[in-house]
């Protein structure tokens, strides 16, 4: 009698945690789906959420909306430009060479750079007409404390009519990299080496750069071979710089009412954002990182989320990776410009991984962030 009511005990409680775990699912689609609005000045057209609580055993993978372009329902397994994330995994294989004694990210990228002619090495950084390249470290490209000036942002204007111009231009690295001086960056440095933040895409340029000439591989196959390969991330590939994998189901990335995806050739996005990706392969990827299947050494985790180099200019940036605070939670990761982020808890085992399609949603993307997160934690 007491094993028969032991048992009804048990299949109570499991048909009690399947309602709670329906509710949750529910409940995170009619969020996702109430912030659908793909018309407007800021059309959100498609929102793809990958959401995993390890410590409760729930996962959620969804996609609402439509491609953007067209009609065309999405699921879960569509494809997006990860944007910035693509950050991470370049920070990752940097520290992956850190631990084989191939470089140090300790050293000045001197050692490193000065022998590539097309870098100009010997004018890369001028501030106050004082040249001070020689004292940034690999280290401060990776959390962005080298004062280097970002042709995205401190040229932004000029940049984008010469996209807007020609949208179907098809860049190389090095093509694009040379924008740097044709604007005259070199000259525009934010802070002397060390001495503040300023996030820049160009000092992921350098760490591809850096990357490519250690391994004497193209950038693309680095990656594919130090972290898509060993964990199979079949959906994941280096947009422009190899060929296309998985599916081929790709939602449009939108900048206010501007169709990039459709419009615009993003080829000089490389080592600062060039990676396609689904939200589930991402999470894939963080949890792995935070799992220790990327590094041999707990201390190059250590490193990577350490955020105290630059929390004294008031940023919360490690190795290639934020430090946030969500629904009130500390989580590690990076967002993309396409409205894009990939975020872990490793006190609670929880992981997001989200896209909406638009770099300016009409709406508060913190308080939506914090709205899932809260609903996970439940």
């Amino acid at each position: 009698m007491k094993k028969f009511a032991l048992l009804i005990c048990v299949v109570l409680s499991s048909l009690f945690l399947n309602a709670q775990k329906f509710s949750k699912q529910k409940k995170l689609s009619q969020l996702m789906t109430s912030h659908i609005l793909c018309e407007g000045k800021k059309p959100v057209c498609s929102f793809l959420l990958y959401l995993k609580n390890s410590e409760k055993g729930f996962v959620f993978n969804k996609g609402v909306g439509v491609i953007g372009r067209n009609e065309t329902p999405v699921d879960a397994s569509y494809q997006y430009n990860v944007a910035s994330i693509t950050k991470t995994l370049v920070s990752t294989i940097i520290l992956q060479l850190n631990e084989e004694g191939k470089l140090d990210i300790e050293n000045p990228i001197k050692k490193y750079l000065e022998h590539l002619d097309f870098i100009k090495y010997d004018v890369l950084h001028i501030y106050n007409k004082k040249k001070y390249q020689d004292v940034i470290t690999i280290e401060m490209l990776l959390n962005h404390t080298s004062g280097i000036a970002d042709v995205f942002t401190d040229a932004e204007t000029r940049f984008n009519i010469s996209v807007f111009f020609h949208p179907k231009r098809n860049y190389t690295a090095q093509k694009f990299y040379k924008r740097y001086f044709r604007y005259h960056l070199n000259k525009k440095p934010t802070n002397i080496p060390g001495k503040g933040y300023h996030y820049s895409d160009i000092n992921y340029m350098l760490l591809g750069f850096i990357i490519e000439d250690i391994e004497q591989k193209p950038l693309a196959e680095v990656i594919r071979e130090r972290i898509l390969i060993p964990l199979n991330l079949e959906n994941t590939y280096f947009e422009y710089y190899e060929k296309e994998h998985g599916s081929g189901k790709r939602i449009d990335a939108f900048i206010n009412k501007i169709n990039i995806t459709k419009r615009v050739n993003t080829s000089y996005e490389w080592a600062g954002g060039g990676i396609v990706s689904t939200t589930e392969e991402m999470a894939i990827f963080i949890e792995a990182l935070f799992n220790m299947k990327l590094f041999k050494d707990e201390e190059t985790l250590k490193k990577m989320i350490d955020v105290s180099k630059t929390s004294q200019f008031g940023k919360s940036y490690g190795l290639g990776m934020y430090k946030w605070k969500l629904g009130g939670e500390t989580f590690y990761g990076h967002g993309g410009f396409y409205g894009s982020i990939l975020a872990y808890s490793p006190e609670h085992q929880i992981t997001i991984s989200a896209n909406i399609g638009q770099s300016s949603p009409p709406f508060d993307r913190g308080k939506l962030i914090d709205k899932v997160i809260h609903m996970v934690l439940q």
